[in-house]
């Protein structure tokens, strides 16, 4: 199928570490290798073994390394697959993959490997994109539902809606082109209840879709406050990282600011915002408005007031903008001399500093209790991706239609096209209907090695 052979360096390419893998993939892969490899002859060994031996290059020893060999069909792009373990070090692992590709082999494009192992069907595409879910998990919960999907759950679930589905589209073809033969009409209410349990599971599967993705992507909260109410010090606390600059100014902070952290397994996306308030300094204004729209695209807002101070026009108007939104109460400067305030009633009121860090512990409990999926994430299959939420959501569509037009007694064959369409659409999630410029589209998207 594809007429080159293909190398990169599989490993982590940012730095050093004890090992270092370059891989090769295609019809001369092993040959290639043998030809820099010096120990066994590698075109005679068995497959699926180590060999210990030397990389040389213009008999030069560039390394010593081990050496596997997956001979196809059983690797994992489905073709002949080498592996060379070297050291792990950024300079010795060019040096290697240099000398394999001066051999004959061609430096793989982005996601490559992958790519083949699925025109290989050694992977569907929802298994292929839980590959690069795996590499790019930052929690746990990420990690627990892309293995999930790499084991084939989510495909497993759609297929059996698919699967269904064509069952049923048979039969309707067969009474439509058979009738005369004996081939007897589908019953109405079979039928009916066909279609509604597919599109039950279907919307099942959906919900969980608001969970994928605080599992995939994270959790958006967003800071908010009156300037000076210590939100860029909040940020700096909870990220634990000095990532906003902090002084006394009111207005210093004229842009979203974000930091990206782990909060007891839940990945945060914090952004500290503008001190919301009236200005006429054209800079301040421009962050007041981008304060306003992570407030209205946040999951959890952080409500931030100074205790050691009275209530404001502008707490209090932050105060009643934010009130239909999921917000946690923080007030702020609990080290310093209290005031009482009259604030409206919060599920949330924690009294923090984030200059000692107290108050900080029970924030991230809550944080945690309400956005942890552990348990969910291991037990059914989950959307965490928008292409396969966006295939559903269609599916869905084609499935109502289908339902319309039988609650109006329409034909079998205007019937007929909805379930075509709705077969087609699932079977996109997999990748068996999918064209070639989304399956292109997705892969360019993987890491150069995978």
């Amino acid at each position: 199928m594809f007429n080159k052979t293909i190398t990169a360096i599989a490993t982590a390419n940012g730095g050093n570490g004890g090992v270092g893998i370059i891989r090769i993939s295609g019809d001369d892969a092993i040959a290639i290798a043998n030809k820099i490899f010096k120990g066994v002859p590698l075109t005679t060994v068995e497959s699926h073994k180590m060999h210990l031996g030397k990389i040389v290059l213009n008999n030069r020893i560039v390394d010593e390394v081990l050496v596997c060999v997956y001979k196809s069909p059983n690797s994992y792009t489905g073709e002949d697959v080498v592996e060379i373990n070297c050291h792990g070090g950024v300079q010795v692992c060019r040096v290697v993959l240099g000398a394999v590709i001066e051999s004959g082999a061609t430096f793989a494009e982005a996601g490559e490997f992958t790519h083949r192992a699925f025109l290989n069907g050694k992977l569907d595409l929802t298994q292929a994109e839980a590959v690069a879910d795996i590499i790019n998990a930052q929690t746990n919960d990420a990690v627990t539902v892309a293995a999930s999907q790499l084991s084939g759950t989510l495909s497993h679930r759609t297929s059996e809606i698919r699967e269904q589905l064509l069952s049923t589209s048979a039969h309707l073809l067969a009474t439509l082109d058979f009738s005369e033969e004996g081939v007897e009409d589908l019953p109405y209410d079979d039928l009916k209840e066909t279609i509604m349990d597919a599109k039950r599971q279907i919307t099942e599967l959906l919900s969980t879709a608001d969970d994928g993705r605080i599992i995939k992507d994270g959790v958006n909260v967003a800071i908010i406050g009156a300037p000076n109410v210590g939100k860029s010090s909040l940020l700096n606390a909870i990220s634990g990282e000095d990532r906003a600059i902090v002084t006394d100014i009111a207005g210093t902070t004229r842009d979203v600011l974000e930091a990206h952290i782990n909060i007891r397994g839940c990945k945060v996306n914090l952004l500290d915002t503008a001190g919301i308030r009236s200005s006429e300094d054209v800079v301040e204004r421009l962050g007041v408005e981008r304060s306003l729209n992570a407030l209205d695209k946040a999951d959890l807002v952080f409500l931030v007031l100074d205790g050691s101070r009275p209530l404001t026009n502008e707490d209090l108007e932050i105060i009643d903008l934010a009130r239909d939104k999921n917000i946690i109460c923080l007030i702020n400067k609990c080290d310093l001399p209290q005031i009482k305030l009259e604030i409206p009633h919060f599920e949330h009121i924690i009294h923090v500093s984030a200059t000692s860090g107290g108050g900080l512990d029970e924030l991230f409990s809550i944080i945690a209790s309400r956005y942890s999926r552990g348990e969910l994430a291991s037990n059914k299959p989950i959307i965490t991706n928008e292409r396969h939420k966006e295939c559903l959501i269609r599916a869905n569509g084609f499935l109502d239609n289908i339902i319309s037009s039988m609650n109006h007694f329409a034909p079998v064959d205007l019937v007929l096209g909805d379930i075509e369409l709705a077969i087609v659409t699932l079977g996109e999630i997999s990748g068996m209907t999918v064209s070639d410029e989304i399956i292109d589209n997705i892969f360019s998207n993987f890491c150069v090695g995978k």
